[in-house]
């Protein structure tokens, strides 16, 4: 629970506000600051403010937390204005959990408006000395609260009908106990929401596990009649001079099951013709069987590797830990401040990235890769590259060799023939084309690969 009016104007009078200096100022999260603060008879002291939040505060601190990766754009306008000002004044929203703090240089005066509202109206605003907003946190139109407005003070006249008293405390002040009692609640309520986010990524992840396990039993099942395929085939290749070409159906005994068994024929084909067929249908559906199986094998890994790393992060994990596993990849880009070019994707317990034109190949080459990671592009047609990344100790498979080969297909003017060559090297092998068109690399050690796209499978992949 935040502060009610009477809790800022109290923590207000403990504060040595009056007369400090701004020495620097620390962001935390969006909406939370710590102000490193000096003043001649305190020394060193940290100013914290937060608002926005259902624990909206000022108070004096004893402890920096972490600040964030990258500043935000307020941070970096209070870090070029107000470090080095002093406070000269300070003073409270009549009846209002709010306060205005007065900074002075030798070249000019601010005045910072820290509102500890609920609602649309918590802010940290800056405005000059004539009232002109200068910076906010939040941009607040509907409010008129922009950068070059003037910002309207409303003050109440009186309390209202509710009676605000302060909190019982302990600690020898208020700050202390508010420093110590509302951040262990918040940090408590912050772990139970990162714990829900972290509960709800697993619950996705472990869905679209379970979804692919599915559809890999139902393959499986499928090309499981690989056995009597062979067994049929075994039959007619016994009788071979009992079939004639033209024939669509002919009917042998079963000499291990008995009774008779009827076999169906390719009338445009000669006898051997369609024992070939059979055979290969065979060899086919054994291949489809045993990767259907490895892949569930897989899957079923994967599954159990998913629960017990939930299981743990959620069982020990620090706050940190926690916030890192819980954030998007997106969100670590925009700290990063870097985007990540082209598409990312996790195949068959591999990370793939897809470049889709020149400018994304160039940019994953030269700073997403590293030398063991496998390069794979289409020959003789322009497309996109597909990177495999590297797994210490472990071998691409050909089933992700063949869905990385679909991916070049698809990305590369392939697509409409719907099959093609390709070759393959580590990116170590790759040296760049002198003078050649951006992205554009001549691999070497390179291997060769034939394969047909596979749309549904790319969809399955991009979903």
């Amino acid at each position: 629970m935040g502060l009610n009016w009477k809790e800022t104007e109290k923590i207000l009078s403990e504060l040595p506000l009056e007369g400090s200096y701004i020495q620097k100022i620390t962001e935390h999260s969006v909406n939370s600051f710590t102000f490193s603060m000096y003043s001649r008879s305190e020394k060193a002291w940290l100013f914290y403010a937060e608002v926005s939040t259902p624990y909206a505060r000022i108070c004096r601190t004893e402890k920096m937390r972490p600040k964030t990766k990258r500043m935000q754009r307020f941070t970096q306008y209070m870090n070029a204005h107000l470090i080095g000002k002093k406070v000269t004044a300070v003073r409270q929203y009549p009846f209002d959990r709010a306060v205005m703090l007065t900074l002075s240089s030798s070249e000019e005066t601010l005045v910072m408006h820290i509102r500890l509202f609920s609602g649309p109206g918590a802010n940290i605003i800056i405005t000059d000395s004539n009232g002109i907003i200068l910076e906010l946190l939040y941009r607040r139109p509907q409010r008129n609260e922009e950068k070059g407005k003037p910002l309207t003070v409303e003050e109440r006249s009186s309390e209202g009908d509710r009676r605000y008293e302060v909190r019982p405390y302990s600690t020898p002040t208020l700050s202390e106990y508010i420093d110590s009692e509302i951040s262990a609640e918040a940090s408590a309520e912050k772990r139970e929401q990162l714990e829900e986010r972290i509960r709800e990524k697993r619950d996705r992840e472990l869905a679209v596990l379970r979804d692919r396990l599915t559809r890999q039993k139902a393959r499986e099942k499928e090309t499981a009649g690989f056995e009597e395929t062979k067994r049929i085939a075994g039959i007619l290749s016994s009788n071979i001079y009992a079939v004639k070409k033209g024939m669509e159906r002919a009917e042998f005994d079963d000499w291990e099951r008995g009774g008779k068994i009827s076999v169906s024929l390719d009338p445009a084909l000669s006898p051997n013709e369609n024992l070939e067929k059979l055979y290969q249908r065979y060899r086919k559906d054994r291949r489809a069987s045993e990767m259907a199986r490895e892949e569930i094998e897989r899957t079923e890994k994967e599954i159990k590797d998913t629960e017990e790393k939930y299981r743990a992060l959620l069982e020990g994990a620090s706050d940190e830990r926690l916030r890192k596993a819980a954030e998007k990849p997106q969100d670590r880009e925009k700290e990063n401040g870097e985007k990540r070019p082209g598409i990312w994707l996790s195949v068959r317990g591999f990370d793939m990235i897809v470049g889709r034109n020149a400018k994304e190949n160039d940019e994953i080459l030269r700073k997403w890769t590293r030398g063991s990671d496998l390069w794979m592009h289409t020959r003789d047609w322009a497309g996109g590259y597909v990177i495999i990344k590297a797994q210490k100790g472990k071998t691409v498979p050909l089933p992700a060799l063949l869905d990385a080969a679909s991916l070049a297909i698809h990305y590369s003017k392939a697509k409409k023939n719907g099959k093609a060559d390709l070759y393959y090297t580590e990116v170590k092998y790759l040296r760049r084309a002198k003078n050649g068109k951006t992205g554009l690399v001549l691999p070497t050690q390179e291997r060769n690969l034939s394969a047909v796209l596979d749309e549904k499978r790319v969809k399955e992949i991009l979903q």
